[in-house]
């Protein structure tokens, strides 16, 4: 499984070896693939969750709330302005004890952003820019290593920004289209079942498995036939 690292060193005959906390990766998909007209949502997440995570790590440097307060919220407006205006006029009107316990939630718990799906003006791909563009000396690209036990090291793939995803993007196909079910079960062609169970999540699972057995029982009747 590989892992990210934020620092790294090369040794005498030139190979590089990860350096500091690692951080493994489930999967590393590559958005520059053909995006799906459905939910674009999916290709800018992992860019955003990027983004907010180095933001946590680095109020952890600052020494005082206000620092980590400006730095946040000014991260905060350059990727959804709106958002960070009306979260900014409740964290005005808290105490001192509870603005301190804001600001340590957000780097423990993580940092949350809301998504304007209605806004023609909002342009999340710009405001990505934007921050990378204000903020590079911070936020900068994880270096990529995938474990090698037969050769005895980690092999560094290269730089990347990887972050979380939570938006999956669903199963479409020319033939049955696009269904918001298709979160639910799937059917032996690997195609989204379209059912009301399936809607109303009374099935947990598809009605239609294949069952890995059948084949093993068929042969084994068979050489009992012979």
């Amino acid at each position: 499984m590989p892992y990210l690292t934020t620092d790294t060193y090369v040794d005498q005959y030139g190979v590089t070896h990860p350096k500091g906390e690692q951080r493994r990766v489930e999967l590393i998909t590559n958005p520059l693939a053909i995006i799906n007209r459905t939910i674009p949502m999916a290709l800018f997440e992992p860019s955003i969750t990027c983004i907010l995570e180095q933001v946590q790590d680095h109020m952890k440097t600052m020494k005082s709330v206000k620092e980590q307060h400006d730095f946040m919220f000014d991260v905060l407006h350059l990727l959804n302005s709106k958002y960070a205006k009306e979260l900014d006029n409740i964290y005005k009107g808290l105490n001192d004890r509870e603005k301190k316990e804001f600001i340590q939630e957000s780097i423990e718990k993580g940092i949350r952003l809301r998504w304007e799906s209605f806004d023609e003006k909002f342009n999340v791909r710009d405001n990505i820019i934007a921050v990378h563009k204000k903020y590079g000396d911070i936020i900068k690209p994880y270096h990529i290593f995938v474990p090698k036990p037969k050769w005895g090291r980690d092999i560094y793939i290269g730089e990347d920004f990887i972050g979380y995803q939570y938006m999956m993007i669903l199963k479409q196909s020319g033939e049955k289209g696009f269904s918001a079910r298709s979160a639910g079960a799937i059917s032996d062609e690997s195609l989204p079942e379209k059912s009301h169970e399936n809607k109303i999540g009374k099935h947990w699972a598809s009605s239609t498995p294949i069952n890995q057995n059948l084949v093993g029982v068929k042969l084994f009747e068979l050489l009992e036939a012979c």
